[in-house]
């Protein structure tokens, strides 16, 4: 299995599938790599790469408290040991802020940003409450309990919950709640306008309470593309996942064939 190591606490596991226009895929909290298993067929037409954040799934918990920016920093290290200059930045629900601060801090490296049930701040009570039930979880060292409830909610065929399980469990209980309080308290709504590269929002046609998410990305990013996923919920990536790789793949295409040309260009 690979492994990066990101300095002497911290080692990250990671996989590469496939050749072309990376894509960087990002996951929340209390999951690891493969809650984006109906993504690898992505790899057909691009360069995927799939990680384990710090105390998450097969990667070490490192002696550093996790914050949103300390993520974005291990993410670039990732991409360096790695050879990736520049990247699409594709993250998850909590996972998109840490999408977010790696294309705030390095925009000469993000090609582009998707997020899937993504927000630039938390402002409303459901979403801070399963946050809030998870760090809850976490603190009593219960997170066999929050990795089944992860697990549960992400499946789409018998026997995918299983193998989110089988990863979401190994979650350090501090890790698991330090990445859910620092995503608590993060805001990037004011910052938005410094966002220039394409950016993708898709959001569940049955996450209502997440869909004003979109505005202050349109106000402030005019660029931004929101598409609703018809019949989804939160769960986007694992749930509706034909219709989001379809999604995905129709907003890279473009953006691929502008990054093939840059390639051919510097090549000359």
């Amino acid at each position: 299995m690979p492994y990066a190591k990101i300095d002497d606490s911290l080692t990250l596991y990671y996989q590469t599938k496939g050749e072309g226009l990376p894509i960087v895929f990002i996951h929340p909290f209390v999951m690891a790599h493969n809650v984006f298993m109906h993504q690898e067929p992505l790899a057909e037409e691009y360069r995927t790469i799939f990680f384990d954040m710090a105390g998450h799934g097969n990667s070490t918990k490192g002696d550093v408290p996790l914050t949103i920016h300390l993520l974005a920093e291990h993410l670039r290290k990732l991409l360096d040991r790695i050879g990736i200059d520049q990247v699409v930045v594709c993250g998850y629900s909590h996972g998109g802020l840490v999408a977010q601060e790696f294309a705030l801090n390095y925009p000469e490296r993000t090609i582009a940003v998707i997020l899937s049930g993504g927000y630039s701040e938390l402002n409303n009570f459901s979403p801070k409450f399963f946050i809030k039930s998870v760090m809850y979880l976490s603190k009593f060292r219960m997170v066999p309990v929050a990795a089944k409830l992860q697990a549960k909610l992400n499946k789409y065929y018998p026997g995918d919950d299983k193998k989110i399980y089988s990863l979401a469990r190994k979650s350090d209980p501090q890790r698991s709640y330090e990445f859910c309080r620092t995503g608590l308290d993060y805001v990037s709504t004011h910052s938005l306008h410094r966002l220039k590269m394409p950016i993708l929002l898709v959001y569940g046609s049955l996450e209502k309470p997440m869909h004003h998410y979109r505005i202050p990305f349109q106000r402030a990013a005019p660029q931004t593309q929101v598409v609703f996923i018809e019949g989804g919920d939160h769960q986007v990536p694992p749930r509706s996942f034909r219709k989001f790789n379809a999604v995905v793949d129709g907003f890279l295409r473009p953006i691929a064939a502008d990054y093939y040309a840059d390639d051919s260009e510097r090549l000359r």
